[in-house]
């Protein structure tokens, strides 16, 4: 059964565009709203 709805191409853009998605989405907020992107102080400073 599930080899057959696998076989739908609507089923396979649905999970391939959630699963982009949910990546795309980490992403941002991995460097977004974690602080990790642009607010972290610049290491070569002090040189």
């Amino acid at each position: 059964m599930l080899k057959k709805l696998w076989s739908k191409p609507l089923t396979q853009w649905v999970f391939k565009t959630s699963y982009y998605l949910a990546i795309l989405i980490g992403l941002l907020w991995l460097y977004g709203i974690n602080g990790t992107g642009g607010n972290a102080p610049f290491i070569y400073n002090e040189f």
